[in-house]
């Protein structure tokens, strides 16, 4: 039993050392041989040019908050046809430029917050898509999504009230989250599905949202809602809009600090036996990845690329890992051991260690840990998979520091 920097108490765990191994990373790779491990292997290449961005104001008002609400439509152009989003910028009364929080939501702009004022687009992803997909969440669907169901999960008040912008759009707007993508909305504009299905490097749908959060953030660096400092933007998500929020910031270094909530399997948990594993994906959400990582995840094939791999390819900017004490299926033990392997990155300036047999001691719920020597942090929430005050309390805290 060792005891990190910051406290943590890390272990051995000698019932982890005969567990199958899901992933054999050269520990000596270089940031960029990782990113092309997981580029060609895991998550699929993203188009690198071949698009037009264009952003009109749709509506601006200031609400009982005193919070400046815009709404934007965010419009994605190329030589197939153009895709729409309505991106959704909250701003605090303060002057100058302000660091803000980028994030994609689940069921529309309209969710998170019970303001009538904002729009409400689902209308415009079902005609896009034939329906509106939420394939696979564990959570109960009510179809329309009432105003508000998810208010606790982007609290712009709280948000605002600390001096941050906070910017949000659904991820439904890129495609439907299935097998469908492929054949509507962000993914249409650059080739078919039959095309993609054909090259086993093509982008799933964690690098399709990826890389809207990257178009957003070429609109903020444009200038379209000049009160946000584009050069302090922090990509968060929960979920598996988490894996998307730690990959955006892996793959583009203009994130100022990324943040991981409930992410598991794929996101920020090493590869084991524990919870959803990479098998479990490639037999359900297989479209979530490249087109060539499901049949040798199903044969037994060790993937080249943990998930430490990951989070060290974000050094040396902040980096914050959120786990829920209840949330087992997201392995909270394997983010935070994930978490510790990767830590030498930002603590020496190198790469970082294997660590895919390491499993950490869980401290307390409600616990926060903060590297006193690296822009790291973990805390341990009480409770389920959700995103919650209390998680934004903790991060709002660390982007103090950082931002």
């Amino acid at each position: 039993m060792t005891r990190t920097q910051d406290g943590t108490v890390v272990q051995e765990d000698p019932a982890r050392d005969d567990d199958p191994v899901l992933a054999a990373p050269d520990p000596g790779a270089s940031r960029e041989e990782v990113l092309t491990h997981f580029r060609d292997d895991v998550y699929g290449r993203s188009p690198q040019d071949g698009w037009d961005l264009s952003w009109d104001l749709l509506a601006e008002h200031v609400t009982p908050a005193r919070i400046l609400r815009q709404q934007w439509s965010l419009v994605i152009t190329t030589a197939r046809g153009t895709c729409r989003c309505v991106v959704m910028i909250d701003l605090p009364a303060t002057s100058g430029p302000v660091p803000a929080f980028l994030g994609l939501n689940f069921r529309g702009n309209h969710a998170v917050t019970a303001d009538t004022d904002v729009l409400d687009v689902q209308h415009e992803t079902a005609d896009r898509c034939g329906e509106v997909h939420y394939e696979g969440l564990r959570e109960p669907v009510t179809l329309p999504v009432p105003r508000g169901v998810e208010a606790h999960r982007w609290p712009a008040e709280l948000v605002t009230g600390r001096g941050f912008a906070a910017i949000t759009a659904c991820y439904l707007q890129a495609g439907p989250d299935g097998a469908a993508l492929f054949d509507h909305g962000i993914p249409a504009l650059f080739d078919t599905a039959a095309a993609r299905a054909e090259d086993p490097c093509a982008w799933g749908g964690i690098s399709i949202w990826a890389w809207l959060l990257s178009r957003i953030l070429d609109a903020l660096e444009a200038g379209m809602s000049p009160a946000v400092d584009a050069g302090r933007v922090a990509v968060l998500g929960h979920s598996r809009l988490g894996k998307t929020a730690l990959w955006a910031a892996a793959q583009d270094p203009r994130f100022a600090a990324a943040i991981s909530n409930d992410s598991g399997c794929m996101g920020a948990a090493l590869s084991r036996p524990v919870g959803e594993t990479p098998e479990v994906l490639a037999r359900i959400r297989p479209y979530w990845f490249a087109p060539g990582f499901a049949e040798p995840v199903l044969a037994g094939t060790p993937l080249p690329v943990d998930q430490h791999q990951l989070l060290a390819a974000i050094a040396p900017r902040p980096l914050h890992v959120a786990s829920a004490s209840d949330d087992l299926n997201a392995d909270p033990a394997g983010e935070l051991a994930a978490l510790l392997a990767a830590a030498p990155a930002w603590l020496v300036g190198g790469t970082s260690n294997n660590g895919t047999s390491a499993a950490a001691a869980l401290p307390p719920p409600d616990t926060v840990h903060h590297w006193p020597d690296a822009p790291l942090g973990h805390h341990l929430r009480r409770g389920g998979h959700d995103m919650m005050p209390w998680d934004w309390m903790q991060w709002l805290d660390a982007a103090e520091r950082w931002l």
